[in-house]
């Protein structure tokens, strides 16, 4: 192999790399509030159940602020505080979250 043909395969596997590592963490990357519902809603949503995601979840984001009427309607806020005590991230006790006071960690 020749300096420049060398050259060239280090920098197209340099390439592939960087390309295997953006899209596998772009798949964690979330645009918006609605992909978080959209992603999170077996943990959250009315009736569907009563998971806990894993620590690295993209459902580990704080999106109280953002919580719609329509949202709301669809959700079990109670839920949403339990999805971040299992992702590490939890709401304070005491914290408004969308008009769902947090309560003290044991009592959910």
């Amino acid at each position: 192999m020749t300096g420049s043909a060398r050259v060239t395969g280090v920098y197209l596997c340099c390439l592939v790399v960087f390309a295997a590592i953006c899209s596998s963490s772009r798949s964690y990357e979330l645009e918006s509030k609605d992909d978080i519902m959209h992603h999170c809603r077996f943990f959250m949503e009315k009736n569907l159940g009563n998971g806990e995601p894993d620590a690295d979840s993209p459902c580990c984001k704080f999106i109280c602020q953002e919580f719609t009427e329509d949202d709301k309607a669809k959700i079990e806020l109670w839920k949403w505080v339990k999805v971040t005590r299992k992702c590490e991230n939890a709401l304070a006790t005491g914290h408004d979250c969308a008009g769902y006071v947090i309560p003290q960690p044991n009592t959910l």
